[in-house]
């Protein structure tokens, strides 16, 4: 069954205009933030945006010619292949780059990225990374389970306010995959009610979910009805913690915790293949 490279090859040639963003879309830029585009995008307020197509030749020529990208044991190696189709497809190649951050500190287990991307229908999708292959990020997938606050979730919402200050008046889409996922949730929930009003969507693709009282808060169902939770159908990380908006389970090529993986969820044309 079709995957995501796969989908960039089928409608990599649609724009926007030609047929509307859709949940395909959504993880694959998810996946995107995985990218190291240290000194290639820019920080928040740190200067314009980088065509996508231009960021991934820069990021390309960083690698030596003819060397495997090596994304890590938890990272999917298809990335940097799904970066270079990106780059060639009509749907993706002039989407903009900005807001790059990547924040790791050992010590005090604190582990955080994130990238804003222009998706050129006059939104934005702001890209939360998941859990890397960092000491720091395993100590914060363990803090998730029991603290109320884990500081990648304290630096999400700060990072939606800076991007917000950025971009005025333009509508957000928050995603991410696994603790991404989590984050952007949570960015959502505790973002200003002025930000919240300009949310149009908030995508948690196998994140782990929250501790009962957050999903009481007024806050939370304030966006609530804007919030898509998508999960393979054997979920593992996608199921810790509660839920309190429906999900949508998707078919996967893998088994057990391997479908975790978001390049093994099953893609028919514009979605994915779902099972409920």
């Amino acid at each position: 069954m079709a995957n995501l490279l796969d989908y960039l090859d089928w409608r990599g040639d649609l724009t926007l205009e030609q047929a509307p963003f859709n949940e395909v879309d959504n993880l694959i830029l998810a996946e995107l933030s995985f990218v190291d585009f240290a000194g290639i995008v820019p920080a928040p307020g740190e200067g314009e945006s980088v065509p996508l197509h231009q960021a991934a030749e820069a990021f390309f020529k960083t690698v030596p010619a003819g060397e495997k990208i090596e994304m890590g044991v938890l990272v999917p190696d298809a990335i940097p292949d799904m970066l270079r189709k990106m780059a060639d497809s009509n749907r993706f190649r002039d989407m903009k780059l900005n807001c790059f951050v990547s924040w790791l500190d050992t010590e005090k287990a604190e582990q955080f990225a994130a990238l804003t991307v222009e998706t050129g229908d006059g939104l934005l999708y702001l890209s939360f990374r998941g859990t890397d292959d960092t000491l720091a990020g395993w100590k914060e997938d363990f803090l998730l389970a029991c603290l109320p606050e884990i500081p990648a979730q304290k630096m999400a919402v700060q990072y939606v306010r800076d991007v917000a200050r950025q971009f005025p008046r333009r509508r957000l889409r928050l995603g991410g995959h696994s603790k991404g996922g989590n984050l952007a949730v949570y960015a959502g929930v505790y973002a200003p009610g002025s930000i919240q009003k300009r949310i149009h969507a908030i995508w948690s693709n196998d994140g782990p979910g929250f501790h009962d009282d957050i999903l009481d808060l007024p806050e939370h169902q304030r966006v609530a009805d804007r919030i898509v939770s998508i999960v393979p159908k054997s979920s593992v990380v996608g199921m810790l913690l509660e839920h309190e908006e429906d999900y949508t389970v998707v078919d996967s090529s893998q088994q057990g915790l391997m479908q975790h993986d978001g390049f093994s969820w099953e893609v028919l044309g514009d979605h994915f293949v779902k099972l409920s």
